[in-house]
């Protein structure tokens, strides 16, 4: 079963469990969870690092721009300002560094949660009397 042929319900609740590291409660839907939780993981690898790059780097300029010039035009360098800059800088982009982490490591998670629903293996082993 595809996430296409779920329904927005369906699709939510999937999506639901797929971003909190979470098994679907139907194991009818675990296919589509697996599949989604791959792709969130691809999505994930291929544009954490170059949003939070984008980000902080705005960030770091526009702090600059509005802070950093007009005090270096009325009173020379500044350097306090300058570093807490590059500080807030530095400091954002390990926000969505880990942020994007978390959602990776939630993402493989729920595609090994859901994996196990498609094919749960050998049960628990019986105790030995």
């Amino acid at each position: 079963m595809s996430a296409f042929d779920l329904g927005p319900e369906g699709r939510q609740r999937v999506a639901r469990a797929v971003s909190t590291g979470e098994a679907v409660a139907d194991p009818a839907l675990a296919a589509a969870a697996v599949a989604l939780a791959r792709s969130a993981q691809a999505r994930l690898r291929a544009h954490t690092l170059r949003s939070a790059l984008r980000i902080s780097a705005a960030t770091t300029a526009v702090w600059l721009v509005l802070v950093v010039l007009p005090v270096t035009l009325s009173a020379g360098v500044y350097w306090a300002a300058l570093a807490a800059g590059l500080g807030v800088g530095v400091v954002l982009f390990l926000v969505i560094l880990l942020v994007g982490w978390r959602q990776l490591r939630l993402a493989r998670r729920a595609e090994a949660r859901n994996r196990r629903l498609l094919d749960p293996g050998p049960g628990p082993a019986a105790p030995d009397r």
